[in-house]
């Protein structure tokens, strides 16, 4: 019994995980709207260079 509850904890673990990641993608789908253009709403974000702007970089319009 005790293993099928580890089995169950970490299945609800991963089924969790996996749902606070979809909540993260709708916040920042919303956050972010008129900025998105790709299905994945965060794959748009990995060449941040953390300039701390809070609108489209200045370097992403130059391009």
């Amino acid at each position: 019994m005790e293993n099928i509850l580890t089995y169950i904890i970490g299945i609800g673990a991963i089924v969790a995980m996996m749902l606070a990641w979809v909540g993260v993608q709708s916040l920042w789908r919303n956050t972010f709207s008129e900025n998105i253009s790709d299905v994945d709403v965060l794959a748009e974000r990995r060449s941040c260079g953390n300039c701390g702007c809070t609108k489209v970089c200045k370097k992403e319009k130059s391009r």
